[in-house]
């Protein structure tokens, strides 16, 4: 009985043991490289199953926290093979990743068409966005391709929800001015992050000049190519994807947040340009004293921590939030007709207080074989969203301009300096953020009608037709009682609130609407087995026309009531409008002969109504040329080149 005793003891210390290291975590860590020992920058490195992840930086190092024993971490780069690696008890991964080869029949999507890959003359890289959409939470597609196609530099400024797309350069700065490329959604001139990222199939990039010439005077900057998803024939998918993904702030700046520490170095300041101290050593010792029990009362009732507040600004302004984004699709067809419907909902709160934006997106893909030589269809979509006013800009240029003496708010309320020698001015930064009541809409509308008619073998026509149009408005009204200043440890009003006199009502609005004509020409043949001939001729047609209006009054004859009749004195009016044409006839030859010798021309001829008619005009030709020396018999037995 004792030594069964005993067996089972060591058997439940073992267990206990197992369960203990399988439930620990730790960090990973280690560098990603190619086959000849170069480190990979911006190669995905993501825990299977989930969104958590990271990118490598430029040495190819990356840190991944909080993994565990039966993680299995993936590695995935544009033009490598997708990698898993087991962790198991490994804390340093080092990985080298192959080269992906391409199958001899593999496309890309290139200007006006698609290519095989093995016939490109031209610099293309290709993303296969879908895949990407389900392995990581992305509130915007610009941000998104980071990392994902070498030479494209991805620059992200700003993080205020709606404002957050990326800069994003394919051939670097090249002008003091726009360095923005070319975006072209199915077909049609767009903006990249008014697409639902989950809508996207592919997206190519037209980096140098052989692949972009075709777009002309606009692909000074490279082209990139969006292609959206498609029903699939025979069946009937719906698809529900929900992401809820933790967002918080990184690499935030660090300020004084004792306040006694910064009274000192304000006196110290002073006493350098030999001015008066502006605090006193009793005030000093006061907040020292305060900070050993600051949940003691003072005379008046208040807690020590808001008599004497030490306020971390930062850590006030800056919040951890939740990013909600569902995306139901729907998809099908039968053999002649297809359809794809797509519906999302974005609710991104932001990482500051009133910066949160919530969008509503559609999208209808309807496609269908009239007969044997005509197709039709549409691409339609749009989407609605609204912004939070909160006043972030001037919130954080203010942010260097407080101090941790005084609450941000209490009870309602906003907080004044507390300590006698504190400027009156100090920005309550609490305060700056709500200042401003209303709304900020958005609302935008894009459809293009298709349709190919087959004339001959080999000879087809593509006419498109586009049309877009976006609304903006937007209201803002002066919010007067974030200018009430309470000093809490005595209770005095400060400042009061703004009388609804002195509160300002405004108004904005904005359109753009355009549309795009276009008909294509398209001729394929083989001759003799070794030609490959591959023709476009096209001509584009476009047209945009924009305007605002804006007026700001002043005096309220009550502060919930807004109008423009109800206020007294007109501060400003102003608004514009603009207008402008481009007419295009373009053209592509592609010549392949035995599989072996590539060519390929371009050319685009522009005219713009922004330039005088003696200058309006303006053409741009590309050419250029390859060999495929691994289809040559005398490298047939050379493993070490191939396609």
């Amino acid at each position: 009985m004792k030594k069964g005793l005993l067996k089972l003891s060591a058997l439940l210390i073992t267990g206990m043991m197992y369960v203990m290291s399988y439930a620990q975590t730790y960090d990973i860590q280690g560098q990603v490289t190619d086959k000849t020992g170069n480190p990979l920058p911006g190669v995905n490195v993501v825990v299977k199953g989930t969104s958590q992840g990271t990118i490598t930086d430029t040495e190819g190092h990356f840190k991944i926290a909080n993994v565990s024993p039966s993680t299995v971490l993936v590695f995935s780069f544009v033009g490598m093979k997708t990698t898993e690696v087991p962790v198991g008890n490994q804390t340093t991964i080092n990985i080298v990743l192959e080269e992906e080869l391409m199958g001899m029949e593999e496309v890309v999507v290139i200007g006006y068409g698609v290519q095989k890959k093995v016939n490109l003359t031209g610099s293309v890289s290709s993303v296969n966005f879908g895949d990407l959409a389900d392995q990581r939470p992305m509130t915007n597609v610009s941000s998104a391709l980071a990392g994902l196609s070498s030479g494209v530099v991805v620059l992200q400024s700003n993080g205020n929800p709606g404002k957050d797309g990326a800069t994003i350069l394919v051939r670097g700065l090249g002008t003091l001015n726009n360095n923005n490329p070319l975006v072209i959604i199915d077909g049609m001139e767009g903006s990249l992050d008014a697409v639902n990222p989950n809508d996207i199939e592919s997206i190519s990039i037209l980096k140098d000049a052989a692949s972009a010439a075709i777009y002309g005077s606009r692909a000074a900057n490279g082209v990139i190519l969006v292609t959206t998803k498609k029903g699939k024939k025979d069946r009937m998918n719906v698809v529900y994807n929900g992401n809820y993904s933790f967002s918080s702030p990184t690499h935030l700046m660090e300020f004084v947040n004792d306040y006694a520490t910064h009274m000192k170095l304000m006196n110290e300041s002073a006493r350098n340009i030999e001015s008066a101290e502006p605090f006193t050593q009793a005030t000093i010792d006061a907040w020292l004293n305060a900070k050993k029990n600051p949940n003691a009362l003072n005379a008046n009732g208040v807690p020590n921590r808001i008599a004497f507040p030490n306020t971390d600004w930062v850590k006030e302004i800056y919040q951890k939030n939740i990013v909600q984004d569902h995306i139901l699709s729907l998809d099908g067809g039968t053999e002649k007709s297809t359809f794809l419907l797509s519906f999302g909902y974005l609710d991104n709160p932001g990482l500051v207080d009133r910066t949160g934006i919530k969008r509503y997106t559609l999208r209808a893909n309807l496609e269908t074989n009239v007969n044997n030589w005509l197709t039709i269809g549409t691409r339609t979509w749009g989407f609605t969203q609204e912004k939070d006013l909160g006043n972030y800009d001037t919130a954080l240029e203010y942010l260097f301009q407080t101090t941790p003496g005084l609450v941000p708010e209490y009870n309602g309320k906003y907080g004044f300096p507390e300590a006698p020698g504190e400027s009156y001015y100090a920005n309550n930064i609490a305060a700056i953020l709500n200042n401003t009541l209303g709304l900020d809409r958005s609302s935008y509308f894009n459809t293009t009608l298709f349709s190919k008619v087959k004339i001959l073998k080999g000879l087809s026509w593509d006419f498109n037709f586009n049309f877009a149009r976006q609304f903006d408005e937007g209201t803002g009204t002066t919010n007067g009682d974030v200018y009430e200043r309470i000093k809490f440890s005595t209770g005095e009003v400060m400042a009061p609130k703004w009388d609804p006199s002195e509160l300002y009502t405004s108004r904005r609005t904005s359109s753009n609407r355009g549309y795009t004509l276009e008909n294509l020409l398209r001729y394929s043949a083989t001759l003799a087995d070794v030609h490959n001939l591959d023709v476009l001729l096209g001509y584009n047609e476009q047209y945009y026309y924009e305007y605002y209006h804006t007026g700001m009054k002043k005096g309220l004859i009550d502060k919930n009531i807004n109008t423009f009749n109800s206020a007294t004195q007109m501060i400003e009016i102003r608004g514009d409008a603009n207008d402008w044409a481009l007419r295009s006839w373009f053209g592509r030859l592609n010549y392949v002969f035995d599989q072996k010798y590539l060519f390929e021309a371009n050319f685009r001829y522009d005219g713009s109504s922004r330039f005088d008619p003696s200058k309006r005009w303006g053409l741009f030709p590309s050419f250029s040329a390859g060999w495929r020396i691994s289809q040559e018999s005398f490298m047939q037995n050379i493993d070490f080149i191939n396609n």
